[in-house]
């Protein structure tokens, strides 16, 4: 998995985009997870069985799946300061109730809303926004 590089800062109401791509056998299930400040990470996006009630969705974001399915790139058209938090984009080839999600705390100290990546290794990785 390869997800966006870097810190980014947006203003609010910026659009935000979160780039992940992925080369994996089998059928791939991407998904994308958030770690707001002082909570446990969480499911957040996910492409197979998406839901109107997944936490993404609710706040304004979407993700698509690429073709050929290599990509699931997340965006939202207006950022907003309770956007901020740690992104982890995942990929399974295939779907278990249970799965790992490595932690990383996020970066203090910047304005506005950050969009932070780096290499969490696996088929994960994350980024700070």
């Amino acid at each position: 998995v390869t997800q966006t590089d870097g810190s980014v800062i947006i203003s609010q109401g910026d659009s935000v985009r979160l780039n992940c791509t992925y080369q994996i056998s089998g059928v791939p299930y991407p998904f994308w997870y958030v770690q707001f400040p002082n909570q446990p990470p969480q499911l957040f996006l996910r492409d197979a069985g998406r839901e109107d009630s997944d936490e993404g969705i609710r706040k304004g974001f979407d993700a698509k799946t690429g073709n050929p399915p290599t990509s699931f790139h997340m965006w939202k058209p207006f950022s907003e300061v309770s956007d901020s938090g740690t992104y982890y984009c995942a990929v399974r080839h295939t779907v278990t109730r249970s799965s790992r999600v490595a932690e990383r705390k996020p970066r203090r100290g910047s304005e506005g809303i950050g969009v932070d990546s780096g290499a969490e290794g696996g088929r994960g990785e994350s980024a700070e926004l």
